[in-house]
């Protein structure tokens, strides 16, 4: 019986597509799948537009009209049956814990706001949602989450071990979200030294909850990329700002060339003596400011494909294993925001060999600039509001990676 209701439920999301796609689309598994809201939107546009009954181009009578309805309907059938896969995607995504980290190489560019929303949109689902302020030169994240009062305890508690466990120093907000707060009030609080932060890393990967997000410092310092580099989605924050988005490539650069260095730290598991010098060329290649040095990865790459071809993979393996994210903050419109990812995008491709994935933006509004005087979540006082239905499309785009290129393509 269950799967005679799945299957009607299927026909009637293809013939839905049929009422804005080509047939071969809307009669293909993988098209349906793979649908996103901006294709769907775009497709939505097109075809009210050219059935519209007002439009003088448009058939005349009733056959007009009805067909316009069926338009309407199946635009609200296929957008509800994406919102329902967020959802069910969120529940498949939480089978293991998520950590999600939120950089950028400039303070200002909100961070720690988009942090707060994102951990009480997830935790207005349903999901434990834990929000780490690691902004240790600055930490601010627990006023975007209504607690004005200084926290009583922060995460150098658990670094000069007056606690054991991170989940001693936690606190459940106004909002549902789990709160590790930072605290920058203490006189070198964001030096970190190496053994503390291994620790410190540990203990977040042992966090019991379905998501972790991790707001870092507007710089790239070793702790700040180290950070960066733990989380499952590495989010780099830009706004339209020039400074803003050059620093966020810089910021991209410096995590990559991080992440190769740290093939060959102490915890390392290449000792051998050829892996030994693969990380003498890299370093040599990558620190000195006098010495040999590369301009771009592709370089690094022939350098060593010609001198150390058997330690090749170690290095390819590294770079493709590093898959940044990107959010465009404060834009005017989409059009801003994605002619702002497509620089960075564009530069990353050419001097680091590697795609940044675009995960959307988050437009600028009045209402954010309200809550942050306020310190009210935009996404709890307005849950349907237009932040949140940003959020919920970065949180599809991430969850649905794979998905956005072939869609738009179509």
């Amino acid at each position: 019986m269950y799967e005679i209701v799945e299957d009607c439920a299927k026909k009637e999301l293809q013939i839905a597509c049929s009422y804005l796609f080509p047939r071969e689309y809307s009669i293909n598994d993988d098209f349906l799948n793979n649908l996103t809201f901006e294709s769907l939107k775009e497709a939505y546009r097109k075809n009210a537009k050219a059935h519209h009954p007002d439009l003088r181009h448009t058939r005349q009578g009733r056959a007009g009209s009805d067909c316009f309805v069926e338009i309407q309907n199946a635009y609200e059938l296929l957008s509800r049956y994406l919102r329902e896969r967020i959802e069910t995607g969120l529940q498949k995504n939480t089978l293991r814990k998520t950590i999600i980290s939120v950089g950028g190489a400039k303070g200002g560019i909100g961070k720690s706001v988009f942090v707060a929303n994102l951990g009480v949109f997830l935790s207005s689902k349903g999901f434990k949602t834990v929000v780490v302020d690691l902004d240790l030169g600055g930490a601010n994240l627990h006023l975007y989450l209504g607690n004005r009062s200084l926290l009583t305890k922060s995460v150098n508690d658990f670094l000069k071990r007056r606690v054991a466990t991170l989940p001693e120093i936690m606190i459940e907000s106004s909002y549902r979200t789990l709160l590790i707060g930072g605290d920058s009030s203490e006189l070198g609080a964001a030096n970190i030294e190496f053994a503390k932060k291994l620790r410190l890393i540990k203990a977040l990967k042992s966090i019991e909850a379905d998501y972790i997000i991790i707001d870092l410092g507007g710089d790239t310092s070793f702790n700040t990329i180290d950070f960066f580099l733990l989380a499952d989605y590495a989010i780099v924050l830009t706004t339209p700002e020039s400074a803003s988005y050059i620093g966020s490539y810089h910021f991209l650069k410096a995590a990559l060339y991080r992440k190769l260095h740290r093939l060959f730290g102490p915890e390392s598991k290449f000792n051998d003596e050829p892996e030994k010098m693969l990380e003498k060329l890299i370093r040599d290649l990558t620190l000195l400011p006098d010495g040999l040095h590369v301009k771009s990865i592709s370089e690094l790459i022939d350098m060593v494909r010609g001198n150390q071809p058997m330690n090749l993979s170690i290095l390819m393996k590294a770079i493709s294993d590093f898959h940044p994210y990107l959010v465009v903050n404060k834009a005017t419109n989409d059009v801003e925001a994605t002619q702002v990812a497509m620089r960075i995008q564009d530069v990353s491709r050419r001097w680091l060999s590697k795609e940044v994935i675009y995960l959307g933006g988050i437009s600028e509004q009045m209402e954010i600039k309200r809550s942050v005087k306020d310190l009210i979540p935009v996404v709890a006082k307005y849950p349907q509001g237009r932040l949140a239905g940003e959020i919920a499309k970065i949180t599809e785009r991430f969850l649905f990676r794979n998905v956005q290129g072939r869609a738009g393509a179509l």
